[in-house]
């Protein structure tokens, strides 16, 4: 690919996957933990919605 040579010019641009691997992985760790700690019926209700 032609995109790899200016890339690998570039100072800094392996930190780039990191933090996006990084966001990627804080994003669904907080959607675990708030499907853990929502009540149940609410989640019922929610699933429930795109049959209303």
């Amino acid at each position: 690919m032609k995109f790899v040579h200016y890339l690998e010019k570039i100072t800094g641009v392996s930190i780039y996957p990191l933090l996006s691997f990084i966001i990627f992985g804080l994003f669904f760790l907080g959607m675990l933990l708030w499907v853990l700690k929502t009540d149940k019926n609410r989640l019922k209700d929610i699933s429930r919605i795109p049959l209303d």
